[in-house]
């Protein structure tokens, strides 16, 4: 048995990329945007060489493949303009060096997914979803997809899997979030009435911290409020899998291991943009931003993971991002995670605590190379004093549970290292797919 995933038609061609800056086609995510080889290259050696030009002409040369290299002035200006940032070029001239900036800061490859996601709501094929009796014997899988739940094809449409987990929320969540039904074939972006857009364009001006707060229970309520969206979530991991499957072809299709990980890659991208888009975090130096998130992007992954499972999932089973129950083999991976999700079952973890114990992940002194170590403690400090008011007012009569919490995190991060092994070595084998945002980072931690 199989699953089913609706997308695009077989032999649709993917978008024809084109440079921002001379129109040539792209070679890749370069210095924060997606360009062309030549312009990567010629953005690297002026910034490198501190070069300053000038334009012979009235500063309006125009810019093509064919004309480009006539006036370095125009083109330099040219990439400025659209978004390619100096401070993501190394400065010491080594080759050979990975661009750490590119896979955490794309913004642009957000708006891209999002309209050809729009595309693939159209002419819907199919994709099956390989149970693990189809995986090769040297690749086994920890999960296998249950093909019980369901017998009608799971698209952007509601899930045949009973969807209203995905409103069954944390306690203490908007109850308005639970009533709206999940649709995803408008031509905006999902939303529900009840939530806030956490794509905030990077101009918008940061707060400073008297802006952000006058007391706790405000201060944490809009730490919630500027979460991630699920329903959102979820279609975008829908669409990115029929994406792949689309540019496969009918003969190749993706097996569990590959679904699972192209998950964990969007739910990580999903990640990187909620940090981003932190009032807190934007309060940070672009590259204390980048150095926590590379320090700490597994760990938040594992405990997005958590959360999901306290809230949705049923016994002996995994909630997976877009609606579906995963069955569970004995491992030691899902043993301990699966542990894990009962402890914090049992200390009736909800929203607001979930919220804080991902910003005290992400706001980590104690990793290396932090410059603003100072502000990244006071943020982590601020955190740790809401959460702990907010178990004491919920749970006045339960006085350890604030305690029992924070020792909740050495066991995330534990286990985050052992999932960043698991993965490096299906790395090893070949197992991973290039050139996504997963790979990127497991690179950054064994560099």
């Amino acid at each position: 048995h199989a699953q089913e995933l609706k997308t695009e038609p077989e032999g649709r061609p993917e978008p024809e990329e084109s440079c921002p800056v001379c129109g040539d086609r792209v070679s890749g995510y370069h210095y924060g945007l997606l360009t062309c080889e030549s312009c990567k290259g010629f953005f690297k050696r002026s910034v490198q060489n501190n070069k300053h030009y000038t334009c012979v002409e009235m500063q309006s040369c125009p810019m093509n493949p064919l004309q480009r290299k006539r006036c370095p002035y125009c083109r330099f200006q040219k990439c400025l303009a659209v978004g390619m940032k100096r401070e993501a070029v190394r400065a010491d001239r080594m080759r050979g060096g990975r661009n750490k900036f590119g896979p955490l800061y794309r913004r642009d490859r957000q708006m891209k997914e999002q309209k050809v996601y729009h595309q693939t709501t159209t002419t819907p094929c199919r994709i099956k979803m390989e149970t693990t009796q189809a995986l090769q014997p040297t690749a086994p899988s920890d999960l296998h997809l249950m093909t019980g739940h369901t017998n009608v094809p799971l698209g952007l449409t509601p899930p045949s899997l009973p969807y209203a987990g995905l409103y069954r929320t944390f306690p203490g969540y908007p109850q308005e979030k639970r009533e709206v039904p999940f649709s995803c074939k408008t031509t905006t972006p999902c939303s529900t009435p009840s939530s806030t857009t956490s794509l905030t364009p990077a101009s918008t001006p940061t707060p400073g911290p008297s802006a952000l707060v006058t007391s706790t229970p405000n201060f944490l309520d809009q730490l919630v409020e500027a979460e991630q969206d699920e329903s959102q979530l979820c279609a975008k991991v829908l669409a990115s899998l029929q994406r792949e499957q689309a540019s496969r072809g009918k003969h190749d299709r993706l097996n569990t291991f590959s679904i699972m990980c192209k998950m964990a890659d969007q739910t990580l991208f999903g990640l990187v943009e909620w940090a981003r888009n932190s009032a807190l975090f934007k309060e940070l130096k672009v590259e204390d931003q980048m150095v926590l998130l590379q320090s700490c992007w597994s760990e938040l992954l594992v405990l997005d993971h958590l959360c999901r499972q306290v809230s949705y999932s049923k016994e002996g089973c995994i909630y997976l991002v877009t609606g579906q129950q995963a069955g569970v083999t004995l491992s030691s991976l899902v043993s301990r995670t699966q542990d894990l999700v009962t402890k914090l079952r049992a200390l009736q973890l909800d929203r607001h605590e979930f919220v804080c114990l991902k910003y005290l992940v992400l706001f980590n002194p104690d990793v290396k190379s932090v410059q603003s170590r100072r502000q990244v403690e006071q943020t982590q400090e601020r955190v740790n004093r809401a959460l702990m008011e907010r178990t004491q007012q919920t749970h006045p009569g339960h006085s350890d549970k604030f305690g029992q919490l924070l020792l909740r995190l050495p066991e995330v991060r534990s286990i985050s290292l052992q999932v960043e092994d698991y993965l490096y070595q299906r790395h090893l084998l070949g197992d991973l797919p290039c050139n996504s945002l997963l790979t990127e980072m497991l690179h950054t931690k064994h560099s």
